[in-house]
């Protein structure tokens, strides 16, 4: 008998988890997250990370090489941006002392490396004028490759923040800036994202600033691996993330709106039998305060 199987992830809609179901907690500003995981394997504590490319058995000392499966990329850059929409919601809402700034430049700019060098330097230009800023940095590239960089900044002090945009495109020197007033909103870090994960032409990054959305597809594959592309700088609040049990993480939410739920079935499928056996369910809850 053939016992090779493959792996599927199906919806589910039967899935309710036990009070004592260990639960991942986010709290990012107004959002608060809960991931649950019906069964934790064991095994896991017994891989230790070495580097980008190896990891050790601490059971026997043997040291292997991670396989890159195909997709892999694909779901760290999707962990990536999760990570950003938490640290997002944890530091912005779209008030006064907020903006939304997008540098671009005049002649593309195909060099990750050499953006980030450009972007450090900038922003000790910007805070000899304006001392008392935050940022959160994303590096986008366009449909071609070539880079431009959008930045959340905001003021420590809750006062308005005016930027004039002749005077940032000369700190700048590179190319065009385009500066906005982010809107109030109850999830910044879910509209920055989806906005920033959308394809655009170089002519089109004006349009983005007005929440065009043109783009088409996802251009994940311009992003060089094992380099971050987000940044931030050092008074970002970060989110708090706890783990606890089902029952104690809904005290958490209970003044707050559900936005969104999913659950996932993970299974075995066996290619002679075609049985399909359910190995584990991952459930997903999203409350957001701003909603009530």
């Amino acid at each position: 008998m053939n016992l090779e199987s493959r792996v599927t992830v199906k919806d589910s809609s039967s899935f309710i988890p036990d009070d004592d179901a260990i639960t991942d907690v986010c709290l990012s500003g107004n959002v608060t997250e809960l991931h649950i995981v019906e069964k934790r394997f064991q095994n896991l504590r017994c891989i230790k990370r070495i580097n980008q490319n190896e990891y050790c058995d601490t059971r026997t000392g043997e040291v292997r090489e991670y396989r890159q499966q195909a997709g892999t990329c694909q779901r760290n850059m999707n962990h990536s941006f999760e990570k950003l929409r938490q640290l997002i919601n944890a530091n912005f809402i779209g008030k006064i002392n907020e903006r939304h700034v997008i540098l671009t430049y005049s002649k593309q700019e195909l060099d990750f490396n050499q953006v980030s060098k450009d972007f450090k330097k900038f922003w000790k230009r910007l805070i000899y004028h304006y001392a008392d800023l935050e940022f959160i940095r994303v590096m986008e590239p366009h449909q071609n490759g070539a880079w431009h960089i959008h930045i959340l900044i905001k003021r420590k002090q809750y006062r308005k923040l005016v930027l004039p945009v002749s005077q940032i495109e000369k700190l700048w020197g590179h190319g065009f800036v385009f500066i906005k007033a982010m809107k109030d909103c109850d999830n910044l870090g879910a509209y920055f994202t989806a906005l920033v994960k959308r394809v655009d032409t170089a002519d089109d990054t004006k349009n983005q600033t007005d929440g065009d959305s043109t783009g088409k597809s996802e251009r994940l594959h311009f992003y060089p691996p094992h380099k971050r592309f987000y940044g931030y700088s050092r008074g970002i609040i970060q989110p708090v993330r706890f783990t606890t049990t089902y029952k104690k993480a809904m005290k958490y939410v209970e003044k707050k709106e559900l936005v969104y739920a999913s659950a996932k079935e993970v299974c075995l499928e066996y290619e002679d039998t075609k049985e399909k056996v359910v190995v584990n369910r991952i459930y997903r809850k999203h409350y957001n305060s701003r909603k009530m």
